[in-house]
């Protein structure tokens, strides 16, 4: 299955911020994190991170259908860049969209030779979704966003 991108500009940031809603509302009502979850971004903060250098966010379409968004914050000159985040709408999940879709966004962004991203240590399948498409896991490097919610950091060499 391929996935095509789709730059997303300023002014599709409502929908983006729908995406968020739709996608990370399962993990939101989990965990109550009211300081860093993508559920309850600001569509103001949206339009500033779209607007940074670097940051760009994607629609991503299979066969022309929109299954959900990802953003990378790339830094050409070192060849490094971040996904942060990346979401499927919750009719595409368990499809292995996930997984083509970092394997189709590391192919458009071929210069880049270094990921990372980071997601939270107690979801088992988002643990194994990174692990399977290649990430390796940065044993010594975590984060507490509260008790009982970590975060856990992903590395991958091309």
């Amino acid at each position: 299955m391929e996935v095509t991108f789709v730059k997303v500009s300023v002014e599709d940031m409502p929908v983006i911020q729908q995406m968020y809603r739709q996608s990370f509302e399962p993990i939101y009502l989990r965990y109550r994190d009211d300081e860093t979850d993508p559920y309850l971004e600001s569509l103001s903060s949206l339009q500033k991170k779209a607007r940074r250098i670097g940051s760009e966010y994607f629609f991503c379409d299979i066969k022309g259908v929109r299954i959900g968004m990802i953003r990378v914050i790339s830094d050409h000159s070192t060849k490094e860049a971040r996904i942060s985040p990346m979401c499927v709408l919750p009719e595409f999940q368990g499809k292995g969209f996930a997984q083509a879709t970092l394997i189709e966004i590391e192919q458009q962004f071929s210069d880049i030779k270094t990921w990372y991203l980071d997601t939270i240590a107690e979801e088992p399948k988002l643990m194994y979704l990174y692990k399977k498409a290649g990430y390796q896991l940065v044993i010594d490097q975590h984060k507490e966003i509260k008790p009982g919610m970590n975060l856990a950091y992903f590395i991958k060499q091309i």
